[in-house]
């Protein structure tokens, strides 16, 4: 398995991947649950979801469609995962903040991206999830965004979650290689999203993917360089030409 880790991920990603993968046989060798101690991107966390199966591995980022989530191995028992969710809110009038004004202020304090999950931004209010044992040092040290005041407050447990919006279309392809399901997206020429794919423009699931003629499988986050993230969403019927009808979403 450990040999199989080091061909499927690149040097940015094994280190953690080989960490895991160590609590994943401690919970398995003393029959206890164990966690990993970050939200992973969709590349860590679908790898093991896909490779010692569900029923062992329980995923979780607080909200639905979380692109990035936390990772459990044998949590019989549904132990709460190690994660509270944080509200960060506005308080100016004169001053509007977007998902990178958030973000931005929380990793200026000094917090690793991966130890926030994903940011829902709503009527300036930021909702994100963290994982616990940072949550009073965050509380205590961020009152700003930029140079605007806020307001920054844990959510109780009875607290409605928020859901991530998207933007969603449907697109209709021959196949779904990533080369026409690029060019239909970003409304470029077939050979101008070719050149993307080869120039290492488009992540599948964090992962740059090369191979213009690999095959989609749904459910997949594509990041497109300069157009943004989206998700290949389900296959909802074929034209009367036998095209694919295919929803894509489209991170807002």
């Amino acid at each position: 398995m450990k040999e199989q880790i080091i061909n499927s991920f690149t040097d940015e990603y094994r280190d953690e991947v080989l960490n895991l993968y160590e609590k994943y046989l401690l919970a398995k060798e003393k029959n206890i649950t164990v966690f990993g101690n970050s939200f992973y991107s969709p590349n860590v966390w679908k790898w093991f979801e896909n490779n010692l199966g569900n029923s062992y591995v329980e995923c979780n980022g607080f909200f639905d469609d979380s692109e990035r989530k936390m990772i459990s191995f044998n949590n019989q028992y549904k132990n709460p995962f190690p994660m509270k969710l944080l509200k960060i809110q506005n308080t100016s009038k004169f001053s509007t903040l977007t998902h990178r004004d958030f973000l931005g202020a929380i990793l200026a304090v000094g917090i690793e991206r991966n130890k926030i999950g994903d940011l829902i931004v709503d009527n300036d209010i930021c909702y994100f999830p963290v994982h616990k044992d940072i949550v009073e040092f965050i509380l205590y040290n961020l009152d700003k965004i930029g140079k605007v005041h806020c307001k920054i407050e844990e959510c109780p447990e009875d607290f409605e979650i928020p859901k991530i919006k998207f933007k969603e279309d449907i697109i209709m392809v021959s196949s779904l290689r990533i080369d026409g399901i690029v060019s239909k997206i970003t409304n470029l020429s077939r050979g101008k999203a070719q050149s993307s794919v080869e120039q290492g423009k488009v992540l599948i699931d964090y992962t740059v993917i090369k191979d213009k003629s690999y095959e989609l499988k749904g459910e997949e986050r594509i990041t497109i360089r300069g157009y943004g993230k989206f998700i290949l969403g389900n296959i909802i019927g074929n034209s009367k030409s036998g095209k694919i009808k295919v929803i894509i979403k489209k991170y807002t």
